[in-house]
């Protein structure tokens, strides 16, 4: 069964582009060091008003909870998490077997316009 491990991430205000590309492709190198994680989906921000200030978004995809279990402590995990928080304010992290569950718990809620790494 695939999990969908959804990340937003709120940037901090002086946070510059280059900074912020920076937190984006530390995401998406993510797949080549971790084999648990099958792939990410990644993008930015298109405008909603009830988009809570979120800046960002990503969904990494696991077969299995066992897999997004051994993606949680491994090095490159820890590493991209230290190298990307200077540049953000705050996170918010929902990991789900259906993505149907989310978009029933969050309608109309948040908008990303994706793309796959």
């Amino acid at each position: 069964m695939t999990i969908y491990n959804i990340a937003l991430y709120k940037f901090k205000s002086e946070a510059t582009p280059e900074q912020r590309e920076y937190v984006k492709e530390l995401i998406k190198e993510l797949p080549s060091r971790i084999s648990a994680l099958q792939s990410v989906i990644t993008g930015e921000k298109v405008l909603h008003p009830l988009d809570h200030g979120y800046d960002m978004g990503a969904i990494f995809l696991f077969e299995n909870k066992e897999k997004l279990d051994e993606f949680r402590p491994h090095q490159a995990h820890t590493d991209y998490r230290a190298l990307s928080s200077p540049y953000l304010e705050g996170a918010y992290i929902n990991a789900a077997n259906r993505l149907d569950h989310i978009a029933g718990k969050f309608p109309d809620k948040m908008v990303f316009d994706m793309e796959t790494a």
